[in-house]
């Protein structure tokens, strides 16, 4: 009786995982709020187990992975707004992002109208950083390898970098940020650059953004 007992409890715990994964096999991110609307009475013990026996990744507390899928840069931006709502990838990520500044990026960062935090996970760092509510504008949907995520506009990305690096001055600070002038130029927009700064109201925002325009290349 104790084997038979042994062998129906693995074969229902595997046929648990089975229906876990048809259900949730196409998501990149899986909130155990998901899991529990999808399954009621899901003891979300086995999740553990299945991180243990590597079926299953852990983000951060409640939010799980699969562990097959490759890293790729849309499935990082992806990941960014789901463990943080009501955030938009910005700053250096999305600078890199439109060809901005020449250095890679390895961490992805956000802004949010949460506290400034961080996120160490199995899958990268993300680092979230506040802005007021009424300056979480300027951004909208990108799409890559079948992934949709919000990032900033390529104004918005540059003045969300000036505005949240207080270390940014004047002429010498853009100088050292190695900006390509060119593709500014290409993809930004000057009414916008200048409404966009006129809305975040900040003086060293305003000067930096008039510098910027300075330098373009008519």
């Amino acid at each position: 009786m104790y084997c038979i007992f042994v062998i129906y409890r693995k074969n229902t715990i595997q046929m648990n995982f089975i229906s876990f994964q048809k259900a949730f096999q196409e998501r990149d991110v899986i909130p155990v709020n998901d899991i529990l609307k999808q399954f009621p009475d899901f003891d979300t013990r086995r999740l553990v187990e299945w991180q243990n026996k590597q079926y299953l990744q852990k983000l951060i507390n409640k939010y799980y992975t699969w562990p097959q899928k490759p890293i790729s840069e849309s499935r990082l931006f992806f990941t960014a707004n789901r463990l943080c709502s009501n955030s938009y990838v910005s700053l250096w990520s999305a600078l890199r992002w439109y060809g901005f500044i020449p250095e890679g990026v390895y961490q992805v960062f956000s802004v949010s109208s949460k506290q400034t935090h961080h996120f160490e996970t199995v899958l990268g760092h993300f680092n979230y950083h506040h802005l007021k509510p009424d300056l979480l504008f300027g951004y909208g949907p990108q799409r890559l390898e079948n992934r949709d995520f919000l990032m900033a506009e390529p104004e918005k990305a540059l003045l969300d970098t000036f505005y949240l690096n207080p270390s940014l001055k004047d002429e010498l600070d853009l100088e050292a940020m190695r900006l390509n002038l060119d593709l500014i130029a290409e993809r930004c927009s000057v009414e916008k650059l200048i409404a966009y700064a006129d809305a975040i109201a900040n003086k060293r925002v305003s000067k930096l953004t008039s510098i910027l325009l300075g330098q373009l290349p008519q």
